[in-house]
C-alpha cells in the first residue's frame, strides 16, 4: 500500500452527472484530505491530519485489501485555494472521496464546488449548519457538528442547572458566533431563561475597556468567540474584577486547550459545551488518546479536529468496504447509513440530513495530571443539529444572524 502526504477538501452539495460507477483502471481508491497546514489556521489542519494518520495506521490491513491511497492537500485556510485544490483532486488526481475541510468559509466554498461534482464528501470539522441543512446535498455528510448544536444543551444547562435568567453576551461579529448564540438562545429560552443582551465586536479586537466599563447587569456573561480575541477578553474581564460580579461562560471554543496555559488557574471552573472533551475517561476515548500520543507525542493533546478527522476517515473506509469498491451511489448510500457506536467522543449516528446525532458535553476546566483540560460534568445524549426542534419547523425559520433569534425569551418566536 502506498501512503502519500499531500492534502484535500470537503464541502459538497448536490449530486450530479458523476454519480455512476467510478473505479480506476488500476482499481486504486483515492481519498483526498484537505485542511490548512500552513497559515494562521494551520493548527486545525494539522490536528485533522494527525487524526487521519492515526486512523490510517490502525486500518492499514483494510487499506491494503481495498487498495486505498491517501493524499493530503493544503487549503491554506483560503476559500479560493480550497476550490483550486478540489478541482485538482477531481480532474488531475482521480480522487474518489474527499475528507475536510476544517474552517467555516472553506467548507462553504467546498460546498459550492461540490454541487457540480457529485464527489462523496465527509465534512470533518467545518460547522456552518446549512452544509447539512438548507443547502444540503445527498453526496455530503458530516463527521462533526454545527455551531448551534452544542449550544442548545448549554443554553438549557445555564437556565435549568445554573438558574441564570439574564445573560450578557459579548461576541465576535461573524457567522459562527451568530450560530452559536442562536443555539444557546433556543435552548436557554425553552428552558425558562428570560433574556440575552448582545454586544458584538469586530474580530481582531484587543482592547475591551469601553465594553467592560459599560456592561449591563446580568446573572452571567457569555463570551462567544475564541482565539486571541478571547484571550484578551478573558484577561481584561478579570483585570476589571467583573468575574466577581458575573461568572464567565464560554462559547464552544473559548476554553480551548491551546489557550488554557495562557489563561492559567483563573480558567479553572470555566464552563462551555462541545461534542468532545479532552477529559473524557471512557475506554474508547482513552484508547484513542493513548494511541494518538504514541504516534504524535504526548505533548500534543488530541482535540476535536483530530478526532473528527480520525472518525471521518473511518467513515470513508467503512463506506468503500460496504460498497465493495468505488461506485459513487453505493459509497454515498453507505456514508449516509453511518453509525459509529465506538467513536472516541461517544456514539453517534447520522440523521436524515447527514449530520451526527451525538452526545454534547457540558465541560468544566479542571487540572488533570498537571494539564488544564475540559472535563465533562454532564452529558446530553442524542442531540441533533436541530436541538429540541423538529427538522421541518427549524428549517422553516430564518437562519441565525446578527439579530436573530430574538434576545427576549418572551418574544412570540419562542411560543
Amino acid at each position: 500500500m502506498k501512503y502519500a502526504k499531500t492534502l484535500i477538501i470537503g464541502g459538497v452539495s448536490a449530486l450530479s452527472l458523476a454519480a455512476t460507477a467510478h473505479l480506476h483502471a488500476d482499481d486504486t481508491l483515492r481519498i483526498g484530505v484537505i485542511g490548512p497546514t500552513t497559515g494562521v489556521f494551520s493548527f486545525f489542519g494539522e490536528q485533522q491530519r494527525m487524526g487521519v494518520e492515526l486512523a490510517a495506521e490502525e486500518l492499514a490491513e483494510r487499506l491494503e485489501a481495498l487498495n486505498i491511497e491517501v493524499d493530503f492537500y493544503d487549503s491554506q485556510g483560503d476559500a479560493e485555494t480550497t476550490v483550486d485544490r478540489l478541482r485538482a483532486m477531481e480532474s488531475r488526481d482521480d480522487v474518489d472521496l474527499v475528507i475536510g475541510p476544517v474552517l467555516g468559509g472553506t467548507g462553504l466554498a467546498g460546498l459550492e464546488w461540490a454541487k457540480g461534482s457529485g464527489m462523496p464528501t465527509v465534512i470533518s470539522y467545518s460547522a456552518p449548519e446549512d452544509i447539512t441543512m438548507r443547502d444540503r446535498a445527498e453526496n455530503v455528510v458530516r463527521a462533526g457538528w454545527t455551531g448551534a448544536q452544542p449550544m442548545f444543551a448549554f443554553g438549557e444547562y445555564v437556565a435549568e442547572e445554573l438558574g441564570h435568567q439574564r445573560i450578557v453576551m459579548v461576541g465576535q461579529d461573524y457567522a459562527f458566533p451568530y450560530n452559536q448564540l442562536g443555539g444557546f438562545l433556543k435552548g436557554f429560552c425553552a428552558a425558562g431563561g428570560e433574556s440575552v443582551e448582545r454586544i458584538w465586536h469586530p474580530t481582531g479586537t484587543s482592547d475591551y475597556s469601553s465594553i467592560l466599563a459599560t456592561l449591563p447587569d446580568g446573572d452571567a456573561l457569555l463570551y462567544n468567540g475564541a482565539g486571541s480575541d478571547g484571550l484578551a477578553f478573558f484577561q481584561q474581564y478579570h483585570d476589571f474584577g467583573i468575574d466577581a460580579q458575573m461568572p464567565l461562560l464560554g462559547g464552544s471554543n473559548f476554553y480551548a486547550v491551546g489557550d488554557l496555559p495562557e489563561m492559567g488557574e483563573q480558567a479553572i471552573g470555566g464552563l462551555s459545551a462541545l461534542q468532545y472533551a479532552e477529559g473524557l475517561e471512557t475506554d474508547n476515548f482513552v484508547a484513542f488518546r493513548d494511541a494518538f500520543w504514541d504516534m504524535h507525542g504526548d505533548d500534543v493533546m488530541p482535540l476535536a479536529p483530530a478526532e473528527h478527522g480520525y472518525v471521518a476517515f473511518m467513515m470513508a473506509v467503512n463506506a468503500f468496504e460496504s460498497a465493495n469498491g468505488g461506485d459513487r451511489d453505493a459509497v454515498i448510500a453507505a456514508l449516509r447509513d453511518t453509525e459509529m457506536p465506538d467513536a472516541p467522543r461517544g456514539p453517534f449516528h447520522l440523521d436524515d440530513y447527514g449530520n451526527p446525532v451525538q452526545n454534547i458535553y457540558i465541560n468544566e476546566v479542571q487540572e488533570v495530571d498537571g494539564r488544564l483540560v475540559n472535563v465533562p460534568i454532564k452529558t446530553y445524549e442524542d442531540v441533533s443539529q436541530f436541538g429540541p426542534f423538529e427538522a421541518e419547523a427549524y428549517l422553516a425559520g430564518e437562519p441565525d444572524s446578527r439579530d436573530f433569534p430574538p434576545g427576549n425569551c418572551a418574544d412570540p418566536y419562542y411560543d
